[in-house]
């Protein structure tokens, strides 16, 4: 359940930082291409220095195969010594064992021309400490590659292999120095990347004749899914000779926030080999605009500055710059940035993370940016005091920002901000920042009732927490809310996220003068910084709300909140309700005064999925937004453990418990089938298929039936395509439907089958169920997913007694934790022909929507929608005008 002010959405928005904040008169932005003269590195950010984190370096283009992680194998990091700056790039295999061998990496293109001479090399290194080090059969390096008109190869030039036997720990330059014969191909087992033969020696790299581009890359080949990683810096691609091509430098805003549009944007281009750039050859495209013809240009012939006053407010900008000299060389740049967001109501302060309380209590009101100990006003360098100014848990391996203080502070990743480009210093985060560690900021606050907005990140798939409290005189604390995000974007991918309180409503935070606010971690959330904005104390309050989706077997057959507000009444048709995507406002019951109403919908659907968007307007016009999914399903519906397949043979456990199978083995092809995957592992069965925990705090939830036994939830992890694993079982009698409690890594499918013969050997025959099919976000993201047919329509299953399943993954990676059997309770229907028509008859339940479906065929037919029908407590029908020879109907809800 999540609940979205009226003017907000998830995107993250710009926001202005709002001390010393001054207008740009003199744009001096970081290059993001260098000036080069003959012997120049051409290359952009070759050093890794413009953005951090789980990002693709600024200026780099990714390859990687099709089979490569949803989550993207490469880094921006710098926990060990950089060979150059305070930065380099990571990169890891790209795929878990779909493609056991496959080449990743980054690459950058460049204008060139025929008779162009150059050097390239770039610096390697292998952290011991990181998986190990390269996996003992991967190996990297560098290639330049000349491009024709027509994107034909010409040449290619490589460097050395390297790899760990070279050694670990230490930086190795590699120079390209190989050339190699494009028409004989080396196969290295991976069908979307070749390599060469090599065929001698070079000392420089001549661009040969066609030439129109050069490609300077690094790869990376991953061997049978082998663990480790390799780093890599100071990347270098040296033109001796022959015509430069232009440059673009001096990139304001670049990948930035909080731009004030009135600074608009510029850059510089020039032509290193002096050649005329003429203004017609200069291009701007934003958000798919061409809007060069509103450029500013000045400058000599070769040398020009360029400016574009065409922004607006509140908006995410994607611009492409172009130019084109004399010599017909191009050279291009992209940037992304957000303008300042100056919707209601506006931002009024902001505090970083980083800046939180020293020597015992100590604060500056107007924190300076600084990256030097012993500046006036700067938090820099300073030391916070254990239980006083922090608690910080465990131990941190970077401190960037206060280096002698036990709180680990990274640089954040996150998009640049003006203040910090115009001080010259890095935007950090608080990193790591473990379950229960806290942090104090003391400020003499600006009198006011504000809403507080958290700039946060967690990983892909991941859900944190961070608790926003009071520090009161007497050293205890009160609550104000919490920060949330359920289903990460990365570590580096910050969001803006409210302060809400149990009911998902935005707290009214009153600030008054000097007072503590302290931030504790509930686990997965890192803080970049906090902003202020004047609360909307009129706006609804929406609480009470069940069920409200917080965790699955929500059992009821009511829906009820409560709504209140201050200053304002609730309108007759203020409160709407929209069900399973049935409008139910009508028959809500509504109690209370005019301001407080509490809401019941007494036609909820028990031991179901539903979804219910909830909105509510007072007579200012003010109004909230919830959509809230949930389940009705209740505890005691039949379930078996995803982990708790067949063991020894098609041997099963009947009475089940929970762990039933701890420490069990077993027998390959008869009970599972796996694929193995480098680092995988067995906390509960001896081998199979390996386990993570699922269930608990940061996971899902945990079950009664484990926790009245003191157990441990499990579920299948590194199950990919071609896993499958049986479940023996002596299932209840009965007609049901099938839910599969799974994460997952994207998209996703798996076959549910049922074993006819064979079960118990290795000549087992299956006869299809039916299938799951789902969109993950992440290894311990649990949802429901149910059984159905090629058609769409849902299953019914009928297993009573002795049986044997077979759960099948057919696409994605998944992490099955249990399935359930759904009692599907009987619609009654009549039919009847009524001319060339068929009429389908049935009775229905207020606020339930009900799906109408078709089959030629009732054994082995797929099932076809025919219709949707709300129910309203009446019999409703539905008329198929069909001049099939048969058809078989049912009807299922919701």
């Amino acid at each position: 359940m999540k609940t979205i002010p009226a003017f907000s959405t998830r995107r993250p928005h710009a926001f202005l930082r709002c001390n010393k904040f001054q207008t740009l008169l003199v744009l001096a932005a970081a290059c993001l291409g260098v000036c080069q003269t003959w012997g120049a590195n051409l290359l952009v950010n070759s050093s890794f220095e413009q953005n951090s984190g789980h990002a693709l370096p600024t200026g780099w283009t990714r390859f990687a195969p099709p089979t490569a992680q949803t989550f993207g194998n490469y880094w921006i990091e710098g926990s060990v010594t950089p060979q150059s700056g305070v930065l380099y790039y990571k990169e890891w295999g790209a795929s878990y064992g779909a493609q056991p061998t496959n080449t990743a990496g980054i690459y950058q293109d460049l204008s060139s021309a025929p008779g162009s001479v150059y050097q390239a090399s770039g610096w390697m290194y292998s952290n011991s400490g990181d998986g190990g080090g390269l996996g003992p059969d991967c190996y990297v390096w560098i290639q330049v590659e000349f491009y024709g008109s027509t994107s034909n190869l010409l040449a290619l030039f490589t460097s050395g292999q390297y790899n760990a036997g070279a050694g670990l720990d230490t930086w190795f330059q590699y120079q390209v120095t190989n050339a190699c014969d494009i028409s004989q191909p080396l196969s290295i087992n991976d069908p979307y990347f070749n390599t060469y033969a090599v065929t001698g020696s070079v000392s420089q790299i001549v661009a040969p004749l066609g030439t129109v581009n050069v490609r300077y890359r690094f790869c990376y080949t991953q061997i049978n899914a082998e663990g480790g990683s390799c780093y890599f810096d100071s990347a270098d691609l040296d033109q001796i000779s022959g015509p430069i091509p232009p440059t673009i430098s001096s990139v304001f805003p670049l990948n930035m926030i909080f731009v004030n549009p009135g600074d608009g944007m510029s850059f510089t281009v020039s032509s290193p080999s002096g050649h005329t750039i003429d203004n017609s050859a200069i291009g701007l495209v934003v958000n798919g605009a061409n809007v060069s013809a509103g450029l500013n240009i000045s400058g000599s012939t070769s040398t020009k500055t360029v400016t574009y006053h065409g922004l607006q407010s509140n908006t995410v900008y994607h611009a492409s710059i172009t130019v084109t000299d004399s010599f017909n060389l191009t050279a291009s740049a992209n940037s992304y940035f957000e303008t300042t967001w100056v919707g209601v109501p506006p931002i009024a302060g902001i505090w970083e993370a980083e800046d939180f309380d020293f020597t015992n209590g100590m604060y500056y009101d107007n924190p300076a940016l600084c990256a030097t100990i012993g500046m006036p006003n700067c938090y820099f360098g300073t030391v916070g005091v254990e239980g006083t100014d922090e608690h910080f848990v465990g131990t941190a391996p970077t401190h960037a920002y206060r280096p002698d203080d036990a709180v680990g502070t990274v640089i954040a990743g996150d998009y640049a901000r003006p203040d910090h480009y115009l001080a010259g210093v890095f935007d950090y985060r608080i990193d790591p920042f473990v379950q229960t560690a806290w942090l104090n900021y003391t400020r003499d606050w600006t009198n006011g009732t504000y809403w507080v907005i958290g700039r946060l990140s967690t990983d892909i798939g991941l859900s944190g927490s961070l608790t926003l409290s009071v520090v009161n005189p007497d050293t205890t604390v009160t609550d104000l809310g919490t920060f949330t995000i359920n289903g990460g974007l990365g570590w580096s991918t910050f969001e803006n996220v409210y302060l809400l309180d149990t009911n998902g409503n935005p707290v009214n935070v009153t600030l008054n003068g000097k007072m503590t606010l302290r931030v504790t971690s509930g686990g997965n959330l890192l803080p970049n910084f906090f902003m202020l904005t004047p609360a909307q104390i009129d706006l609804p309050i929406l609480s009470h709300l069940y069920p409200n989706g917080s965790q699955p077997f929500q059992y009821t057959n009511a829906l009820s909140f409560t709504v209140t507000t201050v200053g304002a009444t609730f309108p007759t048709s203020g409160i709407k309700v929209i069900l399973d995507g049935v409008d139910v406002s009508s028959r809500l019951s509504i109690t209370g005064s005019s301001s407080s109403n509490n809401v019941v919908y007494a036609g909820l659907l028990p031991n179901a999925v539903h979804n219910a968007v909830i909105t509510v307007t007072n007579s200012l016009g003010h109004g909230l937004y919830i959509s809230n999914k949930f389940d009705t399903f209740t505890e005691d519906n039949y379930m078996f453990e995803a982990e708790d397949y067949d063991y020894n043979g098609g041997q099963y456990i009947d009475p089940w418990s929970p762990d039933a199978y701890l420490g069990f083995g077993a027998t390959t092809n008869i009970d599972f089938q796996h694929s193995p995957i480098d680092g995988e592992q067995f906390p509960y069965r001896l081998d199979g298929i390996p386990e993570e925990i699922s269930a608990g705090p940061g996971k899902d939830y945990l079950r009664q039936v484990f926790a009245n036994n003191f157990g441990i939830d499990y579920h299948l992890a590194w199950y990919g395509p071609g896993d499958w694993s049986d479940y023996t079982r002596n299932f209840p009698s009965g007609k049901f439907y099938v839910y599969n409690r799974t994460a997952g890594l994207g998209a996703f499918s798996m076959y549910l089958d049922r074993i006819v013969s064979g079960a118990g050997t290795v000549n087992q025959t299956t006869s299809r169920l039916g299938q799951f099919t789902g969109v993950g976000t992440g290894n311990q993201n649990h949802d429901w997913v149910q059984l159905l047919d090629a058609g769409g329509a849902p299953v019914v299953v009928n297993l009573g007694g002795t049986n044997t399943v077979r759960l099948t993954t057919t696409t994605g990676d998944c992490y099955p934790s249990y399935l359930m059997l759904v009692p599907a309770n009987g619609i009654r229907l009549t039919a009847i022909r009524s001319g060339n028509s068929v009429v389908v008859s049935f009775p229905t339940q207020a606020g339930v929507l009900y799906r109408v479906l078709y089959s030629s065929n009732v054994t082995g037919g797929n099932w076809a929608l025919l219709t949707t029908i709300a129910g309203d407590g009446t019999v409703k029908s539905a008329t198929d005008n069909s001049s099939a020879a048969q058809r078989f109907y049912k009807v299922v809800a919701p």
